[in-house]
């Protein structure tokens, strides 16, 4: 094998505009192929953020009334599946607030504040002031804040229709990115909702986050079994957004379709280039045999020359990637100067791609190693 790998290096480094020619065809197949699938990542991240940052994955409703012993289903649900993230207790109460002469119909939602930001990642989202610490604090949208004129500090009368009202403290304002919600929702602690809506301990609905939103719809069907039919309503984000699941389903299968073909391309490519190069060197090869080196040793040169080039040429291949992405998020942007999809660099992805590309590579030379491994010394040294 040593001899087999000596003779690789030796032709290569015979040949240097060929070798050029081969890493970079790897290296141009490699960063396209990881590029594409970066870029489609983080367009699919995008979309996820943009769908479900303003949804949870996993919505638990009553048929009628609140839900009791709630604590007693949290648990239920949270052993249910590994897959589930966060179960966090909702307390709803449609109401109006007052500021002045300004009245708005709103919605209070009282979370418990971890549970909130794990399902919305709200504090990324408060763009001014804090998010909710203590009793009678809230926080409002960027709408609303607008309609009513208010500012961190400042007081806001909160009615129901059945006569209750409190007033609560607006300590921040958040943006989700959708104006209904940043119209109406008022957020506040779950014990200042659940006294507003007179339900005592008593909430309105669980909502869940789960690690793979794709598998929401799944995992909404086991804990609708599980709690069964009669009582609960279980819905999920890929249910009440079908039209958009399935556009961002196809565009993942697009995207994989594609990264096949990438591949594909550039390992027809080099399986070309290097039956070429077996031409090139049959006379080599045929000396080589007639000097006593045995059919698979002869082989084997070009299985390790195609391996070390998979190697430089993935690595190479890496290296554009980078600089595709670093070009991509600085300069495709918006017009506030954000990118237009934030390419994220997922090392995993590029390891697995890595190893594909260079098993990709030297497969490739397969069938050159099979024809070097028929070549017949007289006859090559006979006819030159």
């Amino acid at each position: 094998m040593f001899t087999s790998f000596k003779i690789a290096t030796r032709f290569i480094r015979s040949s240097k505009v060929q070798t050029f020619i081969i890493i970079l065809g790897i290296a141009i197949g490699v960063s396209v192929q990881v590029f594409i699938g970066l870029l489609s990542q983080g367009l699919e991240k995008s979309l996820l953020d943009k769908v479900t940052g303003s949804l949870v994955h996993i919505t638990v409703n009553p048929n009628s009334g609140n839900i009791e012993n709630w604590q007693d289903i949290k648990d239920r649900i949270k052993k249910q599946d590994e897959g589930i993230n966060i179960v966090a207790p909702v307390a709803e109460k449609n109401a109006f607030v007052k500021v002045g002469d300004k009245k708005e119909n709103i919605q209070v939602r009282g979370f418990v504040p971890e549970d909130i930001n794990s399902l919305y990642d709200i504090k990324s989202k408060i763009y001014l002031g804090s998010m909710v610490s203590e009793n009678e604090q809230t926080i409002l949208g960027k709408d609303l804040k607008k309609k009513l004129g208010v500012n961190v500090g400042d007081k806001i009368e909160v009615n129901t229709i059945d006569g209750k009202k409190t007033e609560l403290t607006v300590v921040g304002f958040y943006d989700l990115g959708a104006v209904k919600i940043n119209s109406i929702w008022v957020i506040t602690d779950l014990k200042t909702a659940q006294d507003l809506s007179g339900s005592g301990d008593k909430i309105s609905s669980i909502e869940i986050s789960v690690k793979d939103s794709y598998n929401a719809d799944i995992i909404g069907d086991r804990i609708q079994k599980l709690l069964g039919n009669n009582d609960f309503v279980v819905e999920n984000w890929k249910g009440q957004n079908k039209f958009l699941a399935s556009a961002m389903v196809a565009q993942k299968v697009c995207s994989v379709i594609i990264q096949f073909f990438v591949l594909l391309a550039a390992v027809l490519s080099i399986i070309s280039i290097l039956n070429i190069s077996v031409i090139q060197k049959y006379k080599q090869i045929g000396i080589l045999k007639a000097m006593g080196i045995k059919d698979g040793s002869a082989a084997l040169i070009f299985l390790l020359q195609a391996f070390i080039l998979g190697v430089i040429g993935t690595a190479v291949g890496i290296l554009f990637t980078y600089m595709y992405i670093k070009g991509f998020n600085k300069y495709i942007v918006t017009s506030d100067g954000k990118p237009i999809v934030k390419i994220l660099i997922n090392h995993n992805f590029i390891l697995v791609s890595a190893f594909i590309d260079i098993a990709a590579s030297t497969l490739a030379a397969v069938f050159p190693a099979f024809k070097s491994f028929r070549l017949n010394p007289v006859e090559v040294i006979k006819n030159g």
